[in-house]
């Protein structure tokens, strides 16, 4: 008989020519010597040579050699690379392993398997290594284990930096464990968190090696003799507070120690000239707007749902869950600690609810479990980074967390400049901030942040100091400046640079708006007026609103000033952009009034032309031209080029709004003309819209219409200008359909009509519904375009925006062809009214569906 355990296979032993794979001990050797393969390299390669001659799938290899875990085939990639450079050691082995493109990989090399009990047992790793067998899985980190054990083969110091709660013990030692057989001698860990001594250092060491000091011989000498014919890793974690202790006992070691390679764990590096570091960053994060199985992907969420289901083993990632738990990974910027200690939460509360509590993470996040890391809560941790600061590299830790998303070197010398730190001093300070890991320097130039957990913990400490009023005013009055020097390059050559340049500083905006609130509403008044056209352009009408709103009525309303007025324009501006006539009306009145008793020329012919825009939004063309050729007027007297052009395009909508073309095309080339000089690309391209306008609808020259309409939008999109952006795609939409070009018109208008739905632009919506109805009545969808159309007329009552003349007769006609396909007025009626009925929402979706089915 075969015995009862016969369905139970030993662990195998392979010989692979030269090559010996242990498949239970995850080791590989070359001729008797470990290679540092590492033990996830081995279980890929155990599956290969298990299977030699024959293709694996990829997914089947992912599933052997890291069961239970959803990862990127990225690292299945890295583990391949690193397997060939292994067997690269052999004879033509780099090409033992085939690839078969886009589908998995063939052994092809020698395999003879050989019986596990005539193999002699290994040396006991407990002779070797003091390294403890870790009580939690290692999780992530894939491509950093990969490239560190890759770089120890050729460095004999390495230094892993990085701010507290990365995890970089658990990756030295998770480093060690699968280099182990790569070490004659083994690896061996020092723990110097203990330690308030640098001069200690060296006892830790003889500790842990059992050197014992002998009388007349320095401690560091005997260990160098003792080390000097030893092939080992030494592990030095947590080097930072006995920083010049390390340096100098690793230094000594490097030099009579020949054999000895170091890894070190720390804040910052050792600063020895024979040093490699490494820095570790956060943990990568989610798309939390993605679907679950992509936010399952990430190393992030894998280190969150593990640590979470030793608490609650059924917990799953269906949809909603997933990205609420994708929102916690990127709140608390892809830590390790700061994840495991949420993850332990799961045992007491919901999800949601830690997402929510997580504006309190210094409180929410405390752990008690012996299994987390030393430092037991994320306040601890960063205790420990503050506490090695001196006094002034403190003051401007504090100081810098009144930037929100980054800083540059300018911003951080201007604002948290001040005793005890000089404007010049600020670089010197910054660097050993950020040498100490609390600061980040961003790869891409001149721009430092700090991750928003250390930003948060900065913050507290700023408010305990007593300060935070005077350097949040000082924020304020950087970001008032530069908004101010921004506004008139928003018109000109250089809008492009400015608008990125405020786009990076959103969130400083955000910060420094948030703070005028309560603080000083007037400079916050200011500063959201200065910021007008990037509201506009970049799609934050709506948040330009809000906060030009909170403004208003924060600032005294007198005595009354420029600022006040011109604040007054600008929410109207925003208004008129949602399609609130009314409320604009209202607020570009008041700014009007402002204006005149000011006696200030310049904004009465600004709120002239608005309010005439406004009487043209609402189809009263003679009140539209009266406003206009007044704000004209006045234009011409101030000489002011800009308002000139400005007005020509909107007395040639009018004329072009009332069929005559020839006049409206003139005044559009006049003020094309002007914009052109002035640099404005926003305002070409506008102009070129228009033009392109009267090309096709009453020229009828499709192709020149298309290229105007494509010019425009070339333009639109390095600015990166939204609104304008869906508008050209709804105009070059519109001229396809002309052209019978169904396909691109349906592209377009529902590639327009997406962008219009994120920026709730629902005068672009109703043109791109109207438009889409049309595609649907002559595709003999009648029933679906008479929605669409039924919808689009309730938007036009609400908002009180009337078909100007000329397009009122090209939809009636659309509408009669319509009703005339479908023969049935009571069906056609019918289902406009199911349209109407529809919620905005509902309305998008189902014209998006209707024709994202098309294709």
């Amino acid at each position: 008989m075969a015995g009862a355990d016969s369905g139970k296979r030993m662990p195998a032993i392979y010989e692979l020519g030269p090559f010996r794979l242990d498949t239970e001990a995850q080791v590989l050797t070359h001729a008797g010597a470990a290679v540092p393969l590492g033990a996830r390299g081995a279980a890929v390669l155990t599956v290969l040579v298990s299977r030699a001659n024959e293709y694996v799938q990829k997914s089947a290899i992912l599933d052997a050699a890291w069961p239970g875990l959803v990862v990127e085939e990225a690292n299945l990639s890295i583990q391949i690379s690193a397997i060939r450079r292994a067997l690269a050691l052999a004879p033509g082995g780099e090409g033992w392993i085939e690839t078969l493109a886009r589908r998995g990989y063939r052994f092809v090399g020698p395999v003879k398997e050989i019986d596990a009990r005539s193999v002699a047992p290994p040396l006991a790793n407990r002779e070797r290594t003091n390294l403890q067998e870790s009580l939690t899985s290692f999780v992530g980190r894939e491509r950093e284990l990969a490239e560190i054990k890759e770089r120890l083969r050729t460095t004999r110091l390495m230094t892993l930096t990085g701010i507290g709660g990365l995890g970089k013990t658990r990756l030295a030692q998770q480093v060690g464990t699968e280099m182990l057989n790569a070490y004659r001698d083994g690896v061996w860990f020092v723990d110097l968190a203990p330690l308030g001594d640098p001069a200690l250092v060296p006892s830790a060491l003889a500790r842990v090696l059992q050197v014992k000091e002998t009388a007349g011989q320095p401690l560091l000498t005997a260990l160098c003799n003792h080390l000097s014919t030893r092939e080992t890793l030494l592990i030095l974690d947590n080097c930072e507070h006995v920083l010049h202790g390390c340096a100098r006992m690793t230094e000594a070691l490097l030099r009579d120690a020949a054999r000895v390679t170091v890894m070190a764990t720390s804040r910052e590096a050792l600063h020895l000239a024979s040093e490699c570091a490494f820095p570790l960053n956060p943990l990568p994060l989610p798309d939390s707007r993605a679907d679950a199985k992509s936010i399952a992907r990430s190393d992030a969420v894998q280190l969150f749902t593990e640590r979470a289901r030793q608490h609650r083993p059924r917990l799953d990632l269906e949809a909603q869950r997933a990205q609420m738990i994708a929102e916690i990974c990127v709140r608390l910027d892809g830590i390790p600690l700061a994840l495991e200690l949420a993850a332990a939460r799961v045992a007491m509360l919901p999800i949601e609810q830690i997402l929510r509590l997580l504006t309190e993470r210094f409180r929410l996040l405390t752990g008690a479990d012996r299994d987390l890391p030393r430092h037991q809560t994320l306040r601890a941790m960063l205790d420990w980074s503050y506490d090695l600061l001196d006094d002034t590299e403190k003051k401007l830790f504090e100081r810098l967390s009144v930037f929100a998303g980054g800083w540059t070197l300018q911003a951080a010398s201007q604002v948290c400049s001040g005793a005890p730190i000089t404007k010049d001093d600020v670089v010197y300070v910054l660097i050993r901030l950020i040498e100490q890991s609390l600061v980040v320097a961003e790869e891409d130039g001149d721009r430092y942040r700090m991750l928003e957990t250390v930003r948060q913990y900065a913050r507290d400490r700023l408010l305990e100091s007593g300060e935070e009023e005077q350097w949040c005013d000082r924020h304020l009055a950087y970001f008032l400046a530069l908004a101010e020097e921004a506004q008139p390059k928003l018109n000109g050559a250089e809008q492009r640079s400015w608008l990125e340049r405020l786009e990076r500083e959103l969130d400083n905006l955000r910060s420094a708006l948030t703070w005028a609130t309560d603080a000083d509403a007037v400079s916050g008044m200011r500063l959201a007026s200065a910021c007008m056209r990037f509201w506009l352009v970049r799609g934050y009408v709506r948040e330009g609103l809000v906060w030009l709103t909170a403004m208003l009525s924060a600032a005294p309303a007198s005595p009354t000033t420029v600022h006040r007025a011109n604040a007054l324009a600008v929410a109207a501006t925003m208004a008129r952009a949602t399609a609130n006539f009314p409320k604009a009306t209202t607020l570009y009145e008041e700014a009007l009034s402002l204006s005149r008793e000011l006696g200030d020329r310049h904004g009465i012919a600004a709120a002239l032309g608005n309010l005439g825009m406004v009487c043209y939004d609402q189809g009263d063309y003679p009140a539209a031209m009266a406003r206009h050729e007044e704000s004209l007027t006045i234009w011409r007297e101030l000489g002011n080029q800009r308002g000139i052009a400005r007005t020509l395009i909107a007395l040639g909508n009018i004329v072009y709004s009332q069929g005559d073309e020839l006049k409206a095309e003139s005044l559009y080339e006049q003020s094309l003309a002007i914009e052109r000089e002035l640099g404005d690309q926003r305002a070409i391209a506008i102009v070129l819209n228009n033009l392109g306008m009267v090309a096709e609808y009453y020229r009828g020259d499709y192709p020149a219409a298309q290229r105007l309409h494509e010019e425009a939008l070339a333009i639109r999109r390095e600015l990166g200008d939204r609104w304008g952006i869906a508008n050209s795609l709804l105009n070059l939409g519109t001229t396809a359909f002309d052209q019978q070009d169904y396909a691109s018109a349906r592209a377009q208008l529902t590639e327009s009509l997406s962008m219009q739905r994120e920026l709730v632009d629902r005068l672009g919506i109703i043109g791109s519904l109207e438009a889409l109805a049309a595609i649907d009545f002559v595709a003999g969808r009648v029933e679906a375009g008479a929605r669409q159309c039924g919808h689009a007329a309730r938007l036009r009552e609400e908002i009180g925006a009337p078909f100007p003349p000329w397009e009122r007769i090209r939809y009636d006609r659309q509408i009669a062809s319509g009703r005339a396909l479908l023969g049935n007025d009571v069906v056609f009626d019918q289902a406009w009214q199911e349209g109407r009925s529809m919620t905005l929402e509902q309305a998008l979706e189902y014209a998006l569906q209707e024709h994202s089915a098309d294709g």
